[in-house]
């Protein structure tokens, strides 16, 4: 389901939508529709580099990601150096995980001013928006991924005290009072259904809420506010007053999270005319995978509630909407709010809100962070393309997106159009939003012709010859995964190179950290190199999927046994067991460590259950188990 989160400052929005839709360069003299650069602040300590750049105003900023090697592109719109600005503090000193090149990429719409870091393998980043200030943090991955959940302090987690409610005849303000401020969120909706209303909620983990009242009407556009556990944090359930959801906005307070509501006016729940047109019933789950799209870790930009309440009709908002229209931009208006999306992602969020059919190119990858409020979705779509370099053409109710580098053609002959028009069935009756491009690139096709070589090679047992042509093909094709997990197990078993394993394993799972197939090889290949400490990261990974591999479970229960982590080994048989049932090999396992940490009673039952079991049992495993029963008295 979709998630309207108007996450973005007016007055910043204001000057955003101005700059792009009169396309000219940023008026310097004008400082409302651009970004001066100030200050530079640079620090290197404990392999960790802080990067703060200050402005003349809050900072409008995409974030992408670029790959081989890896860099994070930090582009700010309309960013200029202030004159007595010293060019050499944009440098940062000499480090061993990562570089920086800055670039003003002037022949772009808008004028971008672009922050190229290189990253190490070892390191990731963050990048926060704080009233004029843009930071940027390059830190240790496993620095970043052990840090506490920013609503915690010193470990102890927030706690909800109370909602206070305040109200103008234009808005009312919900205050989550909090014994903190409450800075990572996510908002969403649901349509009404069943006698039931439109309801907004919003999730806030590592949370108390024992204080908290369950229930507390409100009366006005919010009917009533209501609160529920959801695993360590809470959730916040804010109810409509009538059949149509109220406009709202959420920011982040000291002393918690203000929802303030737009009282003079009410919108539709915009997903509720694509539920009924996919027969769904009203309020029914929408797409998993969107769901989990646009769930905003993002810090909003600094500022109290007052800067990001929802618009009331004033003749700026009205000057705006005059500009939009005059420009050409009147399509359905739309607030988002994306941080760190995978770009696919975000065009499968436009396919939801156009209901256009949309296909990508496949050479079109990266991420996206931006946030916009109330602007129309053709204007949001060409500010991506825009800053991803990418262009559209529209025809047949589609929309084609690619490189600016490549050229498209429309079929035109009628057995192209027959073709086209099937593949547009198969997009609306599985719904899917993302096709690969009509067509194919240069590489792509060259990586299919060497995948058959590979595979020929391979079936000749010329193992080297076979992975050497996989490698290419992988090369040409980075982000086919089946590929990339093929050339691992080749390395892994026919040619015994754990080192190379690792390496595309961990190439792999940088461009996919949910692949949990290559975290499995990453894990074997470490095992075999002894990288102990990496080796038990990469196999808890593999087996993060629901439900989590056999052959993951199997694995990592031999590597916790070699290792002398018994117990651990206990418990991922027992999760095998609880999920692909009994076998031989599991039941002789679970014997054999319970025999060696010397539970000498539970071995005993184990090696009978296997010889009761009914398997059919190899000469030498059946000698085995009747030798540590009649061993130490066992039976």
């Amino acid at each position: 389901m979709l998630k309207w989160l108007a996450k973005l400052q007016p007055a910043v929005l204001f000057a955003f939508c101005l700059l792009l839709v009169y396309q000219t360069p940023p008026a310097r003299s004008e400082p409302g529709i651009s970004f001066e650069i100030t200050n530079i602040k640079v620090a290197v300590s404990d392999n960790i580099l802080a990067y703060n750049i200050s402005g003349s105003s809050p900072p409008v900023y995409t974030v992408s990601e670029r790959f081989a090697p890896f860099r994070v592109l930090v582009d700010v719109a309309g960013a200029y150096f202030a004159k007595d600005l010293d060019p050499s503090t944009t440098k940062i000193p000499e480090n061993k995980f990562s570089e920086l090149s800055v670039s003003d990429l002037k022949a772009q719409d808008p004028q971008v001013m672009r922050f190229e870091f290189t990253l190490a393998d070892s390191h990731d980043y963050s990048v926060t928006a704080k009233g004029n200030d843009l930071q940027i943090k390059l830190l240790p991955a496993s620095a970043k991924s052990a840090a506490p959940s920013a609503n915690a302090s010193k470990g102890v987690p927030l706690s909800l005290n109370d909602f206070k409610v305040t109200s103008t005849p234009n808005t009312t303000t919900i205050s989550i009072i909090a014994s903190a401020s409450i800075e990572k969120y996510t908002v969403d909706t649901i349509a009404g259904a069943d006698g039931r209303p439109p309801r907004m909620y919003i999730d806030i983990s590592d949370v108390k809420i024992n204080e908290l009242v369950n229930e507390k009407q409100i009366g006005t556009s919010v009917a009533k506010v209501r609160v529920a556990p959801k695993e360590k944090g809470a959730r916040i359930v804010f109810d409509s007053a009538s059949s149509q959801l109220f406009k709202y906005s959420v920011a982040t307070a000291p002393n918690g999270l203000n929802v303030v509501i737009d009282e003079t006016s009410s919108v539709k729940e915009l997903t509720q005319t694509k539920d009924q047109s996919s027969n769904k019933p009203a309020g029914a789950a929408a797409d998993s995978t969107l769901d989990a799209l646009i769930g905003s870790s993002q810090q909003l930009l600094s500022g109290g509630s007052e800067n990001l309440s929802a618009k009331s009709p004033s003749a700026k908002a009205t000057a705006l909407e005059n500009d939009f229209s005059f420009s050409g931009y009147n399509k359905q208006r739309i607030s988002v709010d994306f941080y760190k999306i995978d770009i696919h992602n975000v065009f499968r969020l436009f396919r939801q809100i156009t209901d256009l059919n949309i296909i990508v190119d496949e050479q079109v990858q990266g991420s996206l962070t931006l946030a916009l409020s109330d602007v129309p979705w053709d204007f949001a779509l060409d500010i991506i393309l825009n800053l991803m370099d990418l262009k559209k053409e529209e025809r047949f109710n589609t929309i084609v997106i690619y490189p600016n580098k490549k050229d498209f053609i429309w079929p035109t002959r009628a057995e192209d159009n027959l073709a086209f028009q099937a593949d547009v069935q198969v997009i609306e009756q599985e719904a899917l939003v993302i096709e690969k491009s009509a067509a194919q690139s240069k590489e792509i096709l060259d990586a299919k012709e060497l995948m058959v070589k590979a595979k020929k090679l391979e079936e000749q047992q010329s193992y080297e010859e076979a992975a050497s042509l996989y490698a290419k093909s992988f090369e040409l094709w980075p982000h086919n995964y089946v590929l990339a997990n093929r050339l691992s197990t080749l390395y892994l078993v026919n040619l015994g190179q754990n080192a190379k394993a690792l390496f595309v394993a961990k190439q792999t799972l940088q461009r996919d950290p949910s692949n949990t197939r290559a975290a499995l090889y990453a894990g074997i290949a470490s095992a075999n190199m002894q990288k102990i400490k990496e080796a038990s990261e990469f196999f808890t990974q593999s087996i993060s999927g629901s439900p989590p591999m056999k052959e993951a479970l199997i694995s990592y229960a031999a590597f916790s046994e070699n290792n002398g982590q018994n117990e651990a080994a206990l418990k991922l048989l027992d999760k095998h067991q609880t999920h692909y049932g009994e076998s031989v090999d599991l039941m002789v396992g679970k014997a054999r460590i319970l025999d060696k940490i010397g539970r000498s009673k539970e071995a005993t039952q184990q090696y009978k259950a296997v010889l009761a079991s009914g398997f059919q049992l190899r000469p030498d495993l059946k000698k085995y188990i009747e030798g540590r029963l009649a061993a130490k008295d066992l039976h």
